[in-house]
């Protein structure tokens, strides 16, 4: 991570008085004490409890606070709870399953209003049961939200009693007792520190009904809501009355602006009329440094990924994860095309394509990024990722060409001109992944063996539903919220098979073990080699093929400082935690 700066400083000294001139563009058309921050899209309704984008999400961790909060290197701290819940402050069971939160006295919300147990009540069961919640499946870890007393509550984790409830759907959970059990779960702390985790006021809510997160938008952080004259804009004001040293919020009104043609927000951040952005296009990023505008690169939580199908009689190797006995698999040939099509794959050509990435990325060498509990470093000889630099993928022509010349006569006569089917979603940054792809395979193995079918990504999801096996390979992207691994393994855990996340339709027991181990103990060591162990595992196996970790790049005024403590690789920013350098 490093900040790039192109800024001119010019201190004059006149008559003993010493002043300096401004830095980077002018503040056009604005006042100074606004600071303006571009969203990617015009924001939905303002409900942290049912958010659907990272538009709303930017603005009400705002306004609207979590009970902890976590920094970009996952580090947590309280906010609306007094302290953090551990093991040994004996405010989390012994047996992991029980976390008392005692909580922050003498905090009001917008309004006005107390701040209690009864809001926190209130919030996660919204989270739980409102017809519209997009995160309840984030939340289905939660058997229970109690209140001990105003200030007290118990939250108590599960898990389900019985595989054969994991197609039960959420929203007949009414009785969650039923389907689970208390358990210890590893990505507690991080579910609670997520943005659309913030504690909403109870009474404003019930009674502001539809209106509430347009018209009417309450919360306890450090700006409050003011209007949203327009669908592409929305206006907060610093909150005086914060209950965390208002005085140390630097900018007294924030403006949030959509806009979501990348020259118009190049254009923007160049003339001063706005101070953040992000995911500028690298053919723009010199001439928006050369204007004044800092740049600031952070790795993000997104990774791009291929997926092969185990269930193509192709590319595939079990069938919903047990071994084939029809004769229609021959796991061995399948095996060894799949590596090959693996070793032809170069990662590089993807990231310099400016249109797709805009070469904010690097190779991906497994499926967990980096920042993650369970990226493996340091790897043993012999396994996976025992050599791996960011110099070094897993890209090799002459591994590749020598599984494919290994394959039996008879496989090799299935392949006939694009018989291995590609599908990806019909967006343009896709497509052109997924022809690189097709391209790079053909100069390799010196066959045309991949076709590319785009298609809505409905039907894709729809397909890796039902196991279909009239597709081969899928090329998609992931983004992990929370920040912990346990989300990212949704995509390779053998639970997910039937949702349409596991679109690899892949059931290793290692692997699920693995997976299950770390999500159910709150031993970060235990937790770090189970899905250590999980990776090692599924890039033995191939069933994914990682290509690129994007990163997260934002333009932002030289004015404003503090950038690299309040950018996270969510997209998301701390703003309050900004600081005005003039």
């Amino acid at each position: 991570m490093k900040k790039l700066t192109a800024i001119l400083v010019v201190a004059l000294c006149v008559g003993g008085l010493a002043f300096a001139q401004s830095k980077g563009p002018a503040l056009r058309n604005r006042d100074a004490d606004t600071l303006v921050f571009v969203l990617a899209a015009a924001p939905q309704p303002l409900d942290p409890n049912i958010y659907t984008t990272l538009n709303e999400a930017q603005i009400m961790r705002e306004i609207n606070e979590p009970l902890i909060g976590m920094t970009p290197d996952s580090q947590f701290y309280p906010i609306l709870a007094e302290t953090i819940p551990t093991v040994e402050n004996g405010m989390v069971s012994k047996d992991g399953s029980v976390y008392t939160i005692k909580l922050r006295k003498g905090v009001k919300f917008h309004n006005g209003n107390a701040f209690t147990a009864d809001d926190v009540v209130f919030s996660f069961n919204r989270i739980l049961h409102h017809p519209k919640s997009s995160s309840k499946s984030m939340f289905s870890a939660i058997l229970d939200v109690d209140k001990v007393d105003d200030y007290t509550v118990k939250i108590t984790w599960g898990k389900l009693k019985n595989p054969e409830f994991a197609t039960v759907p959420l929203t007949s959970w009414a009785d969650r007792a039923k389907y689970m059990a208390p358990s210890p779960y590893g990505p507690a702390l991080n579910i609670l520190a997520h943005y659309c985790s913030g504690i909403e006021d109870k009474e404003t809510v019930e009674a502001a009904g539809a209106d509430y997160g347009t018209k009417v938008v309450v919360g306890t952080g450090p700006y409050k809501f003011v209007s949203w004259p327009n669908p592409q804009e929305v206006n907060v004001t610093r909150n005086d009355a914060w209950w965390n040293n208002p005085k140390s919020v630097a900018f007294k009104n924030v403006q949030f602006r959509a806009m979501s043609e990348q020259p118009q927000v190049n254009n923007v951040l160049i003339t001063g009329e706005v101070d953040m952005a992000f995911n500028l296009s690298k053919l723009d990023i010199g001439s928006i440094e050369r204007s004044g505008v800092d740049i600031v690169s952070k790795p993000g939580l997104t990774i791009w990924y291929g997926v092969f199908n185990m269930n193509s009689p192709l590319v595939g190797q079990k069938r919903n994860g047990k071994l084939d006995l029809t004769g229609k698999y021959d796991e061995l040939d399948s095996t060894k095309l799949r590596r090959a099509i693996f070793h032809s794959i170069n990662p590089i050509p993807f990231i310099r394509q400016v249109d797709l990435f805009n070469g904010n990325a690097k190779p991906a060498n497994q499926m967990m990024q980096p920042p993650f509990l369970g990226y493996v470093q340091g790897a043993p000889a012999g396994t996976p990722f025992a050599d791996f630099t960011d110099k070094d993928w897993y890209f090799d022509r002459e591994k590749a060409k020598a599984e494919f010349a290994s394959l039996s006569a008879d496989f090799k006569a299935k392949l006939v001109p694009e018989s291995v089917k590609l599908v990806v979603g019909n967006i343009t940054d896709r497509v052109k992944i997924a022809n690189n792809i097709k391209d790079q395979v053909k100069t390799v193995l010196g066959v045309d063996i991949i076709k590319v079918i785009p298609m809505v990504n409905a039907q894709i999801i729809q397909m890796s539903k039902t196991g279909d096996e009239n597709y081969d390979m899928v090329v998609t992207g992931w983004f992990t919220p929370t920040g912990d691994p346990d989300y990212t393994c949704i995509i390779f855990n053998g639970e997910s098979i039937g949702t349409g996340m596991n679109g690899a339709v892949y059931n290793n027991d290692i692997v699920n073990a693995s997976i299950s181990l770390g999500r159910y103990t709150l031993d970060p060591k235990a937790r770090k080699a189970a899905y250590e162990k999980a990776q090692i595992q599924l890039m033995t196996d191939k069933p994914y093929f990682p290509m690129v970790y994007e990163n997260v790049i934002f333009g932002t005024h030289p004015r404003v400082g503090n950038t690299e403590k309040a950018i996270f690789g969510t997209k998301l920013v701390d703003i309050h935690l900004l600081t005005k350098q003039f």
